[in-house]
């Protein structure tokens, strides 16, 4: 564990991480970018948010996810166990998508626990064997038996592997916050496929990215791995997930198609344990002082003069 500050880098949404990608070709967005992400950098420190990362990988996925939840007084936590897979679940909007296998659960799904989903994604009693046979025996469940991930609702170009939540009063549908965010996720074997990005709002409820975090890579397809961060006050409001490379599958209200095995160059995952403070009142992020501005405009422009593309 080891508290770090978020840096400009680590502040960029995925959308801005994207056009990065391209910036030599794009050098005034670029610039702008940038100049964004320092100023998200300090306004994000300017509410105090330093956060603390808990972070391990195999063995020590367990040590930081108990150490988290120490932490955080227990808070909340969504094992996906309970979740029927046979069309009896709690929620009667469950939708069967693989009999007695694997199952799309609606976006308040887990309100109760203070959780709202940004759309409805599937949870999987076999490891997603059924939906991916390719990848069966690759995922254990941290908690069995169950495990959580997202499907690509295309169901064919296996891309959207984003899983997105928005904390909630718990029992109700009313925005709040949380002090800090953790999963467990399952065979993450590349540097920087997998990551949580947190988002906290301003005054004008407009989202401000409190950082970007990689998970630790594992050793083989079967490790676990546990991600948390936690910050001084209830200023998350979102996070987004990102899981592996591809979706293990896609269905498109109709057909299901899976990914297939792992290839070179890919890397599959899916996530276990969500772990939260107890969502509270939001605490905004404010505006940082014109001085605070000043420097980050400063070091913003004394950077894009470093690393400005050649003419």
């Amino acid at each position: 564990m080891s508290a770090i500050a978020p840096s400009a880098a680590s502040c960029t949404s995925s959308s801005s991480r994207s056009s990065d990608r391209s910036a030599s070709r794009r050098p005034a967005r670029w610039r702008r970018q940038l100049l964004g992400a320092a100023l998200a950098a300090t306004a994000a420190a300017s509410a105090g948010a330093s956060p603390l990362l808990f972070s391990g990988t195999g063995a020590a996925a367990t040590t930081a996810f108990d150490a988290f939840r120490g932490a955080i007084g227990g808070g909340s936590r969504i094992t996906w166990d309970g979740v029927r897979l046979d069309g009896s679940d709690v929620n009667p909007a469950t939708q069967v998508l693989i009999p007695g296998s694997t199952v799309a659960i609606p976006e308040n799904r887990f309100t109760a626990a203070g959780a709202l989903f940004a759309d409805p994604y599937a949870v999987a009693g076999d490891g997603f064997a059924a939906a991916n046979p390719a990848t069966a025996g690759q995922f254990p469940a941290f908690t069995p038996g169950n495990t959580f991930v997202m499907f690509d609702t295309d169901g064919s170009d296996f891309d959207d592997r984003f899983i997105e939540q928005s904390f909630v009063l718990p029992g109700t549908t009313t925005a709040a916050g949380t002090r800090g965010f953790g999963a467990i996720f399952v065979g993450v074997e590349q540097a920087g496929s997998s990551s949580i990005e947190y988002f906290g709002r301003n005054a004008l409820g407009e989202r401000i990215s409190l950082g970007h975090f990689a998970v630790e890579a594992g050793s083989g397809p079967s490790d676990t791995q546990f991600l948390g961060v936690l910050f001084d006050a209830a200023i998350v409001a979102d996070v987004v997930l990102t899981v592996g490379t591809h979706a293990l599958f896609g269905f498109d209200g109709t057909t299901l198609r899976s990914f297939g095995a792992q290839t070179p160059g890919t890397d599959l995952a899916v996530t276990d344990d969500f772990v939260f403070a107890r969502p509270e009142a939001l605490v905004t992020v404010p505006e940082p002082p014109p001085l605070a501005l000043g420097f980050a405009a400063l070091g913003a422009a004394l950077t894009l003069r470093r690393l400005r593309p050649a003419d």
